[in-house]
């Protein structure tokens, strides 16, 4: 697998939601992993921990747990209702995100009276990995929902206390009608000011 540049691989990355069952070799999970670890934390503290999920039946576990705190969000919480993209693509993310062929689960150590706030940094990690796995050709998500279930997964996983679940990504190879790129973005006029609020360039 050969890596692409930084720009290339951060301009055509997208959230990937559909994976070939295809194993991922463990040399690239390898070098993602590596990547992510190389994020900046205040103080250089590094308070994370990745745990890499390849063992089917967990993921299978894992991905029932996913799909319930998606069912609660919506059904619950209002989350997404009124969404025909997020129930088409995104429901058919959460049915099946237990087959992807990897699921890495980034968590915080939040113990020692360090809240969540304080592993902040985990999320420049994750955008490490994200960007990682683009420049390999793998797919992968962010998601948060999981969150929801924490408990239920660090008693599935054997997560001891003082940790916090930051989310779950599936890597995989891209599934039937997945592609990189074409994301529609914002202008930067629309999101970026110069010295004051709503200032332009010119």
């Amino acid at each position: 697998m050969a890596d692409m540049s930084l720009f290339e691989a951060m301009l055509s990355q997208r959230a990937i939601r559909r994976y070939k069952p295809d194993p991922v070799p463990d040399e690239a999970i390898a070098k993602i992993l590596e990547a992510a670890t190389h994020a900046p934390s205040a103080s250089n503290r590094q308070p994370w921990h990745f745990l890499v999920v390849r063992d089917p039946e967990l993921r299978r576990q894992l991905g029932e747990l996913y799909w319930a705190a998606t069912e609660y969000a919506r059904e619950n919480l209002g989350l997404h209702k009124e969404n025909p993209t997020y129930v088409r693509s995104g429901y058919d993310f959460a049915q099946h995100v237990g087959e992807a062929p990897v699921l890495i689960l980034p968590w915080v150590e939040t113990g020692n009276g360090n809240g969540f706030s304080h592993g902040s940094n985990i999320f420049m990690a994750i955008q490490n990995l994200l960007l990682a796995a683009r420049s390999l050709g793998l797919g992968s998500s962010y998601t948060g929902n999981i969150r929801a279930r924490e408990d239920e997964v660090k008693a599935l996983l054997g997560v001891p206390d003082g940790w916090t679940m930051a989310g779950l990504l599936p890597i995989g190879h891209l599934g039937e009608g997945e592609r990189f790129g074409g994301s529609k973005r914002k202008p930067l006029t629309e999101v970026v000011s110069y010295d004051r609020w709503g200032q332009n360039n010119s």
